[in-house]
Parts: structure tokens; sequence; C-alpha cells
């Protein structure tokens, strides 16, 4: 560990559990903005793309895209919240 770690009480397993929810999070919100932005015919293969009815194809998933943007911010917050546990008030 270097020296910065040590004074930050950071670990390597915090600063990893750190990224991947920050990283996650950010894929979240740009999944919610897919949602959003794009009709249900285009959107990638991952996301569910909607071929048929004919008359669903061209909606937008806005249901998805608020529970993709309430996802995104308990992911963030969580990152949040575990970066700043264990900091000492010096």
């Amino acid at each position: 560990m270097t020296y910065a770690s040590d004074a930050r009480g950071w670990s390597a397993g915090k600063i990893a559990l750190v990224a991947v929810l920050a990283v996650v999070g950010v894929l979240a919100l740009v999944a919610a903005i897919m949602f959003f932005t794009e009709p249900a015919h285009s959107l990638p293969s991952i996301l569910g793309t909607i071929k048929h009815p004919a008359s669903r194809a061209n909606a937008h998933r806005s249901t998805r895209g608020i529970v993709a943007i309430a996802v995104a911010v308990v992911l963030l917050v969580a990152a949040a919240l575990t970066g700043r546990m264990g900091r000492s008030s010096r």
C-alpha cells in the first residue's frame, strides 16, 4: 500500500468496490438515456428490442428508463457513501 491509501484508510478492496459501483451506476444512467431517447425497435438487443406488435415498436420504454435512473442513483449514492465510510474527521 502507498502512503496515500494508508492515510485515507482505503484498502484495495474498497477502491475496487467504489469503482465497480460507480461504473455500473454510470452504465445504468446511459441505459436510462437510451430508453428515453430511442424507440423500442432501435434499442440494442441487450436492452430488449420490441418488434411485435407494431404499435409498440415505435414507443419509448419509459418505465424501464425510470427504473434504470433509480438503479443509477442508488448505485452512485452507494459508491459515494462507501468512499466516505471510515474517514477520520481530522
